[in-house]
């Protein structure tokens, strides 16, 4: 479960400092609506993500086990009914965990005006991702600070491919 977890904060982190670098030249309500609108719509596509790919990869360990007991039914037996609740925690955890990591980039533009809500904006990511980079170092035994500033240059590269595409492209 764990691993919808990260996944869903870096997504929601990722795509709504896009979203909020990319409206960034707007007035302060359009980048908010901008922001939490995605924020929202990305998490409730990753719960319907998640679960639906956890509901395939059920169905088909239900059918493995079914094949290996020779038996049909399994669905709603004990083992059908935990893996269902495995399939809606998962869609659940990843949904909500997009939403809180899309509410980071926005958060200064509540907090702040326009002028110094983009700059805290994208150090709030930056910093939130070195954080969730070193818990995956610890987790995983690896070296916690070079786990934290891997995620942290992700999070700049991104940032200055958005901002690149906003003042050169459009």
């Amino acid at each position: 479960m764990l691993s919808h977890f990260v996944r869903g904060i870096i997504d929601g982190l990722l795509s709504t400092l896009g979203v909020v670098i990319g409206a960034s030249s707007a007035d302060k309500a359009i980048i908010l609506a901008a922001g939490i609108g995605g924020a929202v719509a990305n998490g409730v596509s990753n719960f319907l993500g998640a679960f639906s790919s956890e509901e395939y990869k059920g169905q088909l360990q239900i059918q493995k086990i079914e094949r290996a007991m020779l038996s049909n039914g399994i669905e709603d037996s004990q083992i059908g009914k935990d893996m269902k609740k495995e399939r809606i925690k998962a869609g659940i955890l990843d949904g909500s965990s997009t939403i809180i990591g899309g509410f980071i980039p926005v958060l200064p533009f509540i907090l702040l005006d326009h002028d110094q809500a983009l700059l805290w904006s994208v150090l709030s990511t930056v910093l939130t991702l070195f954080v969730l980079g070193a818990y995956i170092g610890k987790v995983s035994k690896k070296w916690i600070i070079v786990s934290g500033l891997k995620l942290m240059a992700l999070g700049i590269l991104t940032a200055l491919l958005v901002h690149f595409i906003q003042y050169y492209l459009v």
